[in-house]
């Protein structure tokens, strides 16, 4: 993994008194669901506690231009009786970013929908807890033992015209905003048990996340798929 030397990386040096930190990577768009993360952060935490929401944005001015929750995110941070919130739109280098992981203490990703969330997987490796919605594509990953979930609800989703699928629908998960913020004050209010989460992250990740096993899994992954009929031909000639 790019952080693997996370460790001996120096924490990012970040522009808050607060000496608790929560962290959010990753496009802020309604299927990443910022707007859960928000509002369950909101309902947890006031001005008065000692945290902050450490927001990573990327791609605000690429492949999410004009889709960012920032709005709400600047909204939210002139409210002087709301937790503090700390915007990051910057780019950082590997480097960087591997200190910002080491900078916080729990990374969460309430997600609607995911390919992958390498976010979550990186900062697993730097040893920090996770809260990840349960479900969804970290379940690969992510377990009780090494991770916090969210109970989610699968739903149907109709997405806009712009963002048209064929049929017309899809289904996404939609994160219990309770459980959400239960965890997250969980979370900040026993962060020796996150800590040890988050040690036990870091070791699985550094044995079944090497570039040699996953080499070997995709290798498997094709031997057993070789021999099988495409489905898209398949459904061609269904419809033909």
């Amino acid at each position: 993994m790019c952080i693997r030397d996370s460790p001996q990386v120096t924490p990012l040096n970040l522009p808050t008194e607060k000496k608790f930190r929560f962290l959010f990577v990753g496009g802020t768009i309604w299927r990443k669901g910022i707007d859960i993360l928000l509002r369950a952060y909101v309902q947890a935490f006031s001005s008065k506690d000692e945290v902050v929401l450490v927001i990573k944005d990327i791609g605000q001015d690429s492949f999410y231009k004009n889709q960012t929750a920032q709005a709400l995110i600047e909204e939210l941070r002139r409210n002087s009786q709301a937790p503090e919130i700390l915007y990051l739109t910057d780019k950082l280098s590997e480097k960087e970013m591997a200190g910002l992981y080491r900078a916080c203490h729990c990374l969460v990703h309430p997600y609607r929908g995911e390919g992958f969330c390498l976010p979550a997987l990186e900062a697993m490796a730097c040893g920090i807890p996770v809260i990840v919605t349960q479900g969804g594509a970290t379940d690969d990953f992510c377990s009780n033992e090494y991770s916090y979930l969210i109970p989610a609800k699968l739903q149907t989703f109709i997405p806009p015209p712009s963002l048209r699928l064929a049929g017309g629908k899809g289904l996404v998960l939609e994160p219990d905003l309770d459980a959400l913020r239960d965890l997250m004050r969980h979370v900040y209010e026993h962060y020796e048990e996150a800590r040890q989460k988050g040690l036990k992250a870091s070791q699985y990740v550094y044995q079944e996340f090497t570039w040699h096993k996953i080499a070997e899994k995709i290798e498997e992954r094709i031997e057993a798929l070789k021999y099988k009929p495409i489905l898209r031909f398949l459904k061609t000639k269904r419809y033909a």
